[in-house]
């Protein structure tokens, strides 16, 4: 292996090492070249080889890196039309937002729980911002794709595009899915020259502004493209700010690193070992979680196999010790606080990572409890008795729910739930709407105190064995809807006045 190997292999990984020695022979003949190019285009980072396989952009990839050998490339598609006759050829009316009374007006098109974080208000501070939309858009129905893509014409048919404020404009196309599918916001590879050609030098000379321009279109999922030109591995994404491994994150573009001997970048947190602290980066959405861990008296931090583990012991001695897990890119894994005893709306509600969460003492959680969690497959909360909506409704892995005390659910509950098989609450009284929609293996079914479910109840299940509920009394429309279950399920339920299918 050649000094040049041995360099990427230190920054990158040997796999990434071996894909170089295959793919740039040529660039290696110069001594450093290849090297120069990776590390001005991407931060440290040994999962990238990973990520290019997992995506199968291996021949992008080697497209994209061959393209900074070229001399005078011609970047940007000359044209003399302005950005609203180029948007309206492929059928989009273009506006340009002032004020923020002009950003909420676009509110409508986006459906409950996939609206965009512009909407959160102030984003005009720090982005030039538009929205295009189809001129046929009322024709264009979000309950038609239960499946999204985010190139699919319903994510596509009203996007918001917004260049950042500054000396550079970068770019972001945002999707309207918003999080429901991959990097929503770089709808288009954020090109718009893949929109329509010339767009990117029109919206350039319209408004004057320095758009950084990707001329191979290469694009890699979990990266953005930041102000110093290097694209940055994320874990996560909110309000146009990109939360990195390695202490980085990624505001407005702008690169900020912090300190691995005092700080620990954890989710949307920054957890401070010498002040013995830990901080939202920028909101108090979280303020439950934060909350639970104020007046720390020690934080241990431990190397672990997955990553790291944390102990935080507070100067309350009534108050135990809390756990928290990250792997190695600094996401939370594992959380375990017996302090918990309730918490208000979005306690961890952008965390998709976290595995197992466990609160001895808990009693009552507000709506949109790790809504956009995916990965959970333990949750321990024994004392557990009322939830609000969106609670975990975007998970598609829980095994295990363990909440025996529990009586009252909101919507959505458990919403894209695929894992769980079975559901025991023995207290449970009331159901919401859209409760366990998507969830197709449960096999069974049983809360004998149950009196109210709402609509949509276990709508694309098809393989429920054993339902038992026996003080149901109502339930909403499309009560579990496929009617063969009703011959091949043992009911328990005798006095239902069912507003959906007939026993």
């Amino acid at each position: 292996m050649t000094e040049e190997l041995k360099q990427i292999k230190k920054i990158y990984g040997e796999k990434m090492s071996h894909f170089c020695r295959e793919m740039f022979p040529t660039i290696l003949e110069q001594e450093g070249l290849l090297t120069t190019i990776l590390k001005e285009k991407y931060q440290e980072d040994k999962d990238l080889y990973e990520n290019i396989v997992i995506q199968g952009k291996q021949e992008d990839f080697k497209n994209y890196i061959y393209s900074f050998l070229k001399a005078d490339d011609d970047t940007y598609i000359v044209t003399s039309k302005k950005p609203a006759e180029l948007l309206s050829e492929v059928g989009y009316h273009l506006y340009e937002c002032k004020s923020e009374e002009d950003i909420q007006y676009f509110k409508k098109y986006y459906a409950k729980g996939e609206e965009l974080c512009t909407f959160r208000g102030g984003r005009l501070r720090k982005s030039h911002v538009f929205f295009a939309v189809k001129k046929d858009v009322d024709n264009i129905k979000r309950e038609d794709y239960s499946n999204p893509k985010r190139q699919d014409l319903y994510g596509t048919s009203v996007i918001s595009i917004q260049f950042s404020k500054g000396d550079t404009n970068r770019l972001s196309i945002k999707n309207r899915y918003n999080h429901v599918v991959n990097n929503p916001d770089a709808t288009f590879s954020n090109n718009l020259d893949l929109i329509n050609k010339g767009l990117t030098k029109s919206f350039a000379e319209e408004y004057q502004l320095n758009v950084i321009f990707n001329a191979s279109n290469f694009e890699l999922e979990g990266y953005v493209l930041a102000n110093d030109g290097k694209y940055y591995k994320y874990n996560s994404e909110r309000n146009n700010i990109y939360y990195c491994p390695n202490n980085i994150i990624i505001d407005n573009f702008e690169v900020k690193k912090y300190d691995p001997s005092r700080y620990l970048v954890i989710d949307c947190f920054i957890l401070d070992i010498k002040d013995k602290k830990i901080t939202p980066y920028v909101d108090s959405e979280d303020e439950d979680f934060v909350g639970s861990l104020e007046d720390i008296e020690k934080i241990e931090v431990t190397k672990i196999e997955q990553g790291k583990k944390i102990n935080i012991y507070f100067k309350n001695n009534n108050k135990e010790i809390v756990t928290i897990e990250i792997d190695k890119s600094n996401n939370m894994i594992f959380l375990n606080d017996p302090n918990l005893i309730t918490i208000g709306d979005r306690f961890l509600s952008h965390n998709q990572t976290l595995r197992e969460f466990t609160a001895p003492k808990l009693t009552v959680i507000g709506n949109r409890f790790l809504s956009q969690n995916k990965d959970l497959t333990k949750f321990i909360a024994p004392n557990l008795k009322n939830v609000g909506d969106y609670f975990l409704a975007f998970n598609r892995d829980l095994e295990e729910f363990k909440a025996d005390e529990l009586t009252i659910v909101g919507s959505h509950f458990l919403f894209r739930n695929e894992a769980l098989t079975r559901f025991e609450c023995l207290k449970l009284t009331n159901i919401g709407d859209f409760c366990m929609f998507h969830n197709k293996i449960l096999k069974e079914f049983i809360t004998p105190n149950l009196i109210n479910i709402g609509s949509c109840f276990l709508y694309n299940n098809l393989e429920l064995m054993k339902f038992i509920a026996n003080k149901l009394a109502t339930t909403g429309k499309k009560f579990l809807f496929h009617k063969q279950l009703l011959d091949s399920a043992t009911w328990e339920f005798d006095n239902v006045k069912k507003t959906g299918i007939s026993k």
